[in-house]
């Protein structure tokens, strides 16, 4: 009986885990390093990150070669970190000419709920949700005198994993 007592909590520990891991690997890829594309290639560099496969460039940005990328592995997983920027057009109004930085991870399936949750414990905000054609996209907006950063996170339909994301205004 202290057997399977001790098995169900071990399973429950592990369970919990292989949820937080998408999040855990994104915090600390992208927000931990405050969306400072300088700090995430460092990060890369320290930590020995991967280069991506041709296929792994494909399923991040079809076509495109306009970012960065690296692979991350991670309790039997492979997550894919990609980063850009650019500078803010015309079109975004009071931000026109702000710096733009961006920095995503694509990790395999997992529970969206449990990501979303932990995501919102982060920046001590609730999401919006939008669901449509089978996904699901939660969305955060945080502002402050100096920029604005907008977190995404898209599950479900024809996604191959979760998709987490955050982009930087910086004026």
């Amino acid at each position: 009986m202290l057997r399977s007592a001790l098995a169900a909590v071990a399973f429950a520990v592990l369970a919990v885990s292989a949820q937080a891991a998408p999040f855990d690997v994104y915090r600390g890829a992208c927000l931990d390093t405050g969306v400072d594309l300088a700090k995430v290639r460092a990060l890369a560099t320290s930590q020995k990150w991967g280069a991506l496969t041709e296929a792994e460039r494909d399923q991040l940005a079809p076509g495109s070669r306009a970012f960065e990328g690296w692979a991350v592995a991670k309790d039997g997983a492979r997550y894919l970190v990609s980063i850009s920027g650019s500078t803010a057009s015309s079109v975004a109004g009071d931000s026109a000419g702000a710096n733009v930085a961006s920095c995503s991870l694509l990790a395999p399936k997992a529970d969206d709920k449990a990501v979303a949750k932990s995501y919102s414990a982060y920046l001590k905000r609730q999401p919006s949700e939008d669901r449509a054609d089978g996904m699901i996209t939660y969305t955060w907006s945080v502002q402050d005198a100096s920029n604005v950063k907008y977190h995404y996170l898209v599950a479900g339909g024809t996604m191959p994993g979760l998709s987490l994301s955050v982009s930087a205004i910086r004026k």
